[in-house]
């Protein structure tokens, strides 16, 4: 009996693997055919072409990204030391405003949000570990008290939140552009309306480098620096397989922070449209 199951198995796993086969018959083609003779040898030249569609491609996984610090209320506060890990971390900055770095890539100006900024994580791609900070934050409304019971120093300021995603883009064409842009318009002072976020893109064959961080408003960003973007995004991916992987989609670490202030209760949102344009091989 049990060889009879054993067989059984067999012929269905058989009879399975060639259900996935396809069956291809040989090709023909009209028209004059190529031929040649000679003594020795003979040659004929064929070319082989491979005709793909034109595309650009956009792949989101993360369609809301939530910055949620209410388990930093509640009972237990001010001491709810409420752990994010390991997928946001909220920690004070070194000052009250946004420290400059200079200018960025197509004259966009980058900033340090409250002077924080992130590093590559002890676990590499795609881990960050956010750095030059005043501390974790532990309550909300922001406040620390030492062992003594005294206020810290700072405990009260503004701080900022992390959080990444992953990003996948698909081009074939010449030269390709990652952008955002904000589309809630107005939103300035507006209840209802996150007021300070930050943004950064890093490809996974790049990770690594050091930068800062573009500030949303409606002004639309440029995301990735021109020299990247040149060719299909599966040149990218191969330059550094073992992050990218073996695909024609190339996948970017976004990372996203926004400054805790003047907020209202509730939700404050933002909306950001990320746009991948392509300009064709043809046309250059």
């Amino acid at each position: 009996m049990l060889r009879k199951t054993m067989l059984m198995v067999g012929m269905l796993a058989f009879v399975g693997a060639f259900a996935l086969a396809q069956n291809v018959k040989p090709t023909v083609q009209a028209g004059a055919d190529a031929y040649d003779k000679g003594v020795d040898s003979a040659s004929v030249d064929q070319t082989v072409i491979l005709r793909v569609p034109r595309a650009t491609a956009l792949h989101l996984d993360v369609t809301e990204l939530v910055f949620d610090v209410t388990p930093l209320d509640g009972a237990l506060w001010p001491n709810a030391t409420a752990d994010f890990a390991p997928y946001m971390v909220c920690v004070y900055g070194s000052s009250v405003v946004d420290e400059l770095v200079g200018g960025g890539f197509f004259g966009q100006q980058q900033v340090l949000p409250l002077g924080t900024y992130y590093a590559v994580g002890p676990s590499g791609w795609p881990e960050i570990t956010v750095v030059n900070h005043g501390g974790i934050v532990t309550a909300y409304p922001p406040i620390q008290f030492d062992s003594e019971g005294e206020l810290v120093p700072g405990s009260k300021d503004h701080f900022v939140c992390y959080r990444t995603f992953i990003l996948q883009k698909f081009s074939n064409g010449a030269q390709w552009q990652l952008s955002v842009e904000r589309t809630d318009t107005n939103y300035a002072g507006r209840p209802g309306a996150l007021q300070h976020i930050y943004i950064q893109d890093n490809p996974c064959d790049t990770f690594g480098a050091g930068t800062g961080f573009y500030e949303l408003t409606t002004t639309p960003l440029k995301l990735v620096p021109g020299s990247l973007g040149t060719g299909p995004t599966g040149f990218r991916s191969a330059v550094n397989p073992a992050r990218c992987g073996f695909k024609s989609w190339l996948d970017d670490l976004v990372v996203v922070a926004v400054k805790v202030n003047a907020d209202y209760d509730g939700d404050n949102a933002a909306v950001l449209r990320y746009t991948l344009t392509t300009d064709a091989w043809w046309t250059k």
